[in-house]
């Protein structure tokens, strides 16, 4: 809030009484004592509206008369006269005490929220009757302003009593959350403290059908709709937010909380921001309302018991759902949906491949997308973490020769991991994510200092503690366990090496200078990060458990924590050729939620194992790109389903859809060389392909315009893809190819515009031909793309 605000808010009190009431609380904040207001009592106030006492040090006990006035104050009104007149009584007639006793007045403040004019204090102060008393001060807008912003900051925040409180104790909250969830170290480091005040704002799309009309006829396509902060907040529709692990979406929710805190209308209207977290709700079986009465309680300690908790909406920011089972989400989904009615609504945060469930169908939600940092974004994140000296230019020169983001994901989470380690002397740029975790887990766990037992818990014991505690959870798909759990398992396994065993102390000094693990105040312990149990996994599994786990790892590939535990696992190699085979053989690839899970998975999984020979990482990509296809024929039957997300949508939407998948995760340099090798090879295999052959130059259109993105920039192979008459021909790819040259995520300086006309040209040559594939939905269509009569 502004100067100028606050002189606004001021002028808010409705009347006299409202503001003497707000005086009272200010004097008190002030420290004065005996606040009372003269109103409320039988004896006569003799213009004293309010009297309070100050205690000096030397001059001892002083009487203040307080003459408050409601508006702006002027020289030569009536209003004038009247306040003179009450300034004299209050000097000339004490105050009769409740007790019988007479209070004398020592000074005298006029106060009023809005102007006392330099004319008003003139006339007042020049008084002949008012000559003898010197002792007169005048408190307005601008004197006010400053000592509300000493005493009763609180003041500026919006809504009523309940809400101020809520809204500061909440903001402490998520500031807290900022240092401990994001980073995972000590608060006291002051390398997290720098990152304090780095935030982002993230780029979101929501995904939206629309309809174009031109020469072709209506032509449906999906287009990503930015969306801001503010944007979020105006949705009347729950929101479901997907992206990658470390995509910032617990950042994002917190500061969404920021902004509804800050929101004078959600005040008004009595909206409140509400964080949930997966853990609070499933020790509380997910009863939802339940959870919300004790979260508010938690943080409203004062006012709570006076409000009717019904009255005010809930906007849900419901995080960390990661540690939840399917079954589990499932009912938590249902429950939110139950509760938010009548101007509830809820918003919740998940990591991408958990949010394909083609099955449900919620109208009332919709689907935002949270993107990795582009390169603009990247160097402002740097900038603000270096602000103040030239180490952030020369970082970002290192990270633009070496290349990394075109070879790691490029979130904040990893964002914030390099620039931790560049901080800190020694350590250079790790090529992968698994390096980056090891190199910051190498940090965190250097910092930890047992003084105890002859610093018993040395690196690699405490490593080795962790892993193992971490692939027991990941088991057990625990969120977190109980102190005595804890310490059991812990217990158990130093005693199996021969170690002594350690007391609640020293087990709780572990947890606490970890920078891993957190202790509730419930007495439960779990990882500050579901990134941390996947990476700790994969380094038990690697290291000491490849006998018992290493299957394991494959045959659940399709749920999204085993898989990033196989993605760290691969990348502490990068050269398993092996596994490749193991996971084509082994991994479920059943359903249509597996073809789209285990697709995106093998797209990180072939980067992560960029040393591998090409010849292998090419069976990963052609496994995808058969998974597409199957996903393909899947949606054209889906399409027929009223009210799912894929109902009536055509053949080229479906495509776009696809393609838009697999470049989303395969597009790294590190996957360059076989995807070219991947494209020749289709090329050969499906060299006689006709109009109607999809699958082939499907799969060719998928490789080509991944290599076309601009994190690759490679343009070749979409050109030969242009020279095939059995892709140039077909209804659904050269519309598809359309729409990608139109709208793909491409480096539009380099872009043959030949491409473009090639496309065009072959639009109008059979536009009547495309007009069913464009305008019906992808059931109707049959093999030879002709339309199937109606059911």
């Amino acid at each position: 809030m502004n100067h100028q605000q606050k002189i606004a808010k001021l002028q808010t009190f409705r009347n006299e009484a409202e503001f003497r009431i707000f005086l009272i609380d200010l004097l008190r904040r002030m420290g004065y004592d005996n606040v009372i207001h003269t109103h409320r009592y039988g004896s006569p106030e003799y213009g004293k509206d309010i009297i309070a006492c100050l205690h000096h040090s030397i001059d001892g006990e002083e009487w203040y008369a307080f003459v408050v006035k409601q508006g702006r104050i002027q020289g030569g009104t009536v209003e004038i006269e009247t306040i003179k007149g009450q300034i004299k009584q209050a000097f000339e007639y004490p105050y009769l005490g409740l007790k019988g006793d007479k209070i004398r007045v020592n000074k005298v403040k006029v106060v009023t929220n809005e102007n006392f004019s330099a004319g008003a204090q003139t006339t007042i102060s020049t008084s002949t009757e008012l000559r003898m008393f010197s002792n007169i001060d005048y408190w307005f807008h601008d004197k006010l302003v400053p000592l509300i912003d000493k005493f009763y900051p609180d003041f500026w925040l919006p809504g009523d009593e309940f809400c101020k409180e809520y809204t500061k104790s909440v903001r402490l909250r998520v500031q807290e959350e900022f240092e401990l969830k994001d980073l995972s170290l000590n608060i006291e480091d002051k390398k997290v403290k720098k990152l304090l005040g780095v935030f982002v704002e993230p780029i979101l799309t929501e995904s939206v059908v629309e309809e174009k009309k031109d020469e072709k006829g209506v032509e449906k396509i999906v287009t990503r709709k930015r969306v801001t902060l503010n944007g979020l907040i105006s949705y009347d529709e729950n929101l479901v937010i997907t992206g990658e692990p470390g995509s910032g979406k617990t950042k994002l929710a917190n500061n969404l909380a920021l902004k509804l805190l800050d929101a004078d209308k959600s005040a008004v209207n009595k909206i409140i921001p509400v964080k949930l977290n997966g853990k609070d709700l499933k020790d509380r079986k997910f009863e939802v309302e339940l959870t919300i009465s004790e979260v508010i309680k938690n943080n409203t300690p004062d006012t709570y018991s006076r409000i009717n908790l019904k009255e005010y909406k809930k906007i849900l920011l419901v995080d960390e759902i990661d540690f939840l089972s399917k079954e589990e989400k499932d009912t938590l989904f249902k429950n939110l949906n139950s509760y938010c009615v009548d101007g509830s609504k809820f918003i919740l945060t998940q990591r991408k491949n958990d949010n394909i469930d083609l099955d449900a169908d919620e109208s009332t939600t919709k689907a935002i997308r949270i993107h990795n940092f582009n390169i603009k974004q990247v160097e402002a994140f740097i900038l603000k973490y270096f602000e103040g000296t030239d180490r952030g230019e020369k970082f970002i020169q290192i990270l633009k020769e070496s290349n990394l983001f075109a070879k790691l994901p490029t979130t904040p989470l990893t964002v914030t991991l390099l620039s931790l380690l560049y901080d800190e002397n020694g350590y250079e740029i790790p090529a992968t994510i698994t390096d980056i975790y090891d190199d910051f887990i190498q940090v965190l766990l250097g910092k930890l200092e047992i003084r105890s037992r002859n610093d018993l818990l040395l690196f690699h014991i405490k490593k080795r503690i962790f892993s193992n505690l971490a692939l027991n959870m990941l088991d057990k798909k625990l969120f977190d366990m109980s102190f005595d759990n804890f310490k059991t398992e812990v217990n158990a396994f130093l005693e199996s090496k021969g170690y002594i065993q350690q007391s609640d102390d020293e087990l709780k000094e572990l947890i606490e200078n970890s920078g891993l693990l957190y202790l509730d105040n419930s007495e439960k312990v779990g990882f500050k990060q579901q990134a941390f149990v996947e990476y700790l996994s994969s380094v038990e599994i690697y290291d000491h458990a490849r006998h018992t786990h290493y299957n394991k790892l494959l045959e659940q590939f399709n749920d999204v924590a085993w898989q990033n535990t196989a993605i760290f696992f691969a990348g502490r190699s990068k050269d398993l050729p092996n596994m490749v085979n193991d996971l084509l053989e082994k991994m479920p690839n059943e359903s249509l939620r597996d073809f789209f899970v285990n697709a995106g998975g093998m797209g990180y999984l072939a980067q992560a194992l960029y040393l591998t020979d090409n010849v292998e990482r090419k069976k990963l990509i052609k496994k995808s790109l058969d998974n597409l296809v199957k996903a393909f024929y899947e949606l054209k039957e889906v399409s027929k389903y009223p009210n799912h997300f894929f109902s009536d949508f055509s053949l080229p939407l479906i495509a776009s859809t696809l393609n838009t998948w697999f470049i989303e995760n395969f597009k790294s340099i590190t996957l360059r060389v076989p995807l070219n090798e991947a494209f020749d090879e289709l090329s050969l295999e499906y060299t006689h392909a006709d109009v109607n052959d999809f699958d082939g130059d499907f799969k060719l259109f998928l490789i080509a315009s991944t290599l076309m993105q601009k994190n690759i920039n490679d343009e070749a192979a979409f050109g030969k893809l242009l020279d095939r008459k059995s892709f140039i021909k077909n209804p659904v790819l050269m519309i598809s190819g359309d729409f990608f040259l139109r709208y793909g995520d491409l480096n539009r300086k380099t872009i043959d515009s030949d491409f473009k006309k090639k496309i065009d040209k072959q639009i109008r040559h059979h536009i009547n031909a495309i007009q069913n594939v464009l305008n019906e939905p992808g059931y109707r269509i049959q093999i030879d793309y002709t339309l199937k009569d109606k059911d």
